[in-house]
C-alpha cells in the first residue's frame, strides 16, 4: 500500500515539474519579445529622447546591482555597475554613428542568441556548457543560439543592409558572416559573465521585473557586451 501511494506521488510530483516546466518555457519565451517594442521605438523618437531612456535602463541595472537585499561584495558590485555603464555608453554610441539600424541589429542578435540558447537548451539538454558559473547552460543551447542567430541574420539581412531608415545606413563592413559571429558569441560571453557576477553574489536573479528573465540587468546582459564589441570593431576595424 505505501509503495503504490510512494508511486503516486513520484507520479504525481512529475506531472507538477512538467507543467511547472512548460509554463516557464512559454513565459520565458513570450518575455524575450519584449525588445520589440523598444526596436519599433527607435526608428520613431529623436536620438537623444532613446539616449535618455538608455540612462534610465542604466539606473535601473545600477538599483538592481546595489539593492539592499544583496549584501557585501562591494568590489564585485562596483565592476558590474562599471560594465553596466560602458555596455550602455557603447550602445548610445552606437545609436549616434550607426542609427536605428545599428542598434536594431545589436538587439536582434543579442535577443534571438539568447532565446535559442534558451529554447534549445531546454528542449535537447545535454552536457553543461559552464556548470561551475551557470549550472543551467547547456552545450546544445550555445549551439542552439547560434543557429537562431544566423537565421534571424539571415532573414533579416536584406532590411539590415540594403534599405536606408531616416538616413542612415550600416557601413558595409557590418554585412559580414564572420562579424555576427563574433557577436553572437559576445552576447553569450555576456550572459556567462552576469551569471559570474549573480553566483558570486549569491543571487538567482537580479530582481523579478520581468517573468522568467529576472531583471533588467538579466535581460540586458548579452546586449551589453554585444554593444561594447560591436562599438570596439567600429573603432579598430
Amino acid at each position: 500500500m505505501s509503495s503504490r501511494k510512494g508511486k503516486d506521488d513520484m507520479v504525481s510530483e512529475t506531472v507538477t515539474i512538467g507543467v511547472s516546466d512548460k509554463k516557464e518555457f512559454l513565459t520565458r519565451v513570450v518575455s524575450s519579445f519584449m525588445f520589440v517594442p523598444i526596436v519599433v521605438t527607435l526608428f520613431f523618437v529623436p536620438r537623444y529622447v532613446f539616449a535618455i531612456l538608455c540612462c534610465g535602463v542604466y539606473a535601473i541595472m545600477a538599483y538592481e546591482i546595489f539593492s539592499p537585499k544583496i549584501k557585501g561584495r562591494i568590489l564585485l558590485r562596483i565592476s558590474a555597475a562599471i560594465f553596466c555603464f560602458v555596455g550602455i555608453s557603447a550602445f548610445v554610441r552606437c545609436l549616434y554613428s550607426c542609427g536605428a539600424v545599428g542598434c536594431g541589429f545589436l538587439i536582434c542578435t543579442a535577443s534571438l542568441t539568447d532565446i535559442g540558447a534558451y529554447m534549445f537548451g531546454k528542449i535537447i539538454k545535454g552536457p553543461k556548457l559552464c556548470p561551475k558559473i551557470s549550472p543551467k547552460k547547456t552545450w546544445a543551447g550555445f549551439f542552439g543560439g547560434f543557429v537562431l542567430a544566423n537565421i534571424g541574420y539571415l532573414c533579416l539581412q536584406d532590411l539590415l543592409f540594403t534599405t536606408c531608415i531616416r538616413g542612415m545606413c550600416l557601413p558595409i563592413k557590418w554585412d559580414n558572416i564572420f562579424v555576427v559571429q563574433i557577436l553572437i558569441l559576445s552576447a553569450v560571453v555576456g550572459d556567462l559573465l552576469e551569471s559570474f557576477f549573480k553566483r558570486r553574489l549569491a543571487v538567482k536573479d537580479m530582481s523579478d521585473m520581468f517573468p522568467g528573465h529576472g531583471g533588467m540587468l538579466d535581460r540586458c546582459d548579452s546586449l551589453l557586451m554585444a554593444s561594447i564589441v560591436f562599438v570596439l570593431i567600429d573603432m579598430f576595424f
